[in-house]
C-alpha cells in the first residue's frame, strides 16, 4: 500500500496543478487499499473532468488522461 490513500475530490481534480494532482491520482489508482480502489465509473468521471480542464493539453494532464485510459483497459 502506498503512503497516500487520499481519494481526490472533484474540486481538487478541477483546480490543483497537474504536478500536484499527478501523484495523488496515480497513488489512488494503483496504491490504494482495497476499499479505496477506484472502479471504472470513477475513473471515467475523473477522465472527463481532466479532459474538460482548460489546460487539458498540458503534458502532465495528458499523462493523467492516458493513465485513465490505461486503467480502463484492465
Amino acid at each position: 500500500m502506498g503512503t497516500n490513500s487520499h481519494v481526490p475530490t472533484r474540486h481538487e481534480v478541477a483546480t490543483l496543478s497537474a504536478t500536484q494532482l499527478l501523484p495523488i491520482v496515480i497513488d489512488w489508482m494503483w496504491e490504494s487499499p482495497s476499499e479505496l480502489i477506484p472502479d471504472n465509473k470513477q475513473i471515467g468521471e475523473l477522465r472527463a473532468l481532466l479532459a474538460a480542464r482548460p489546460d487539458a493539453d498540458e503534458p502532465t494532464l495528458r499523462e493523467l488522461i492516458t493513465a485513465c485510459d490505461d486503467y480502463l483497459k484492465i
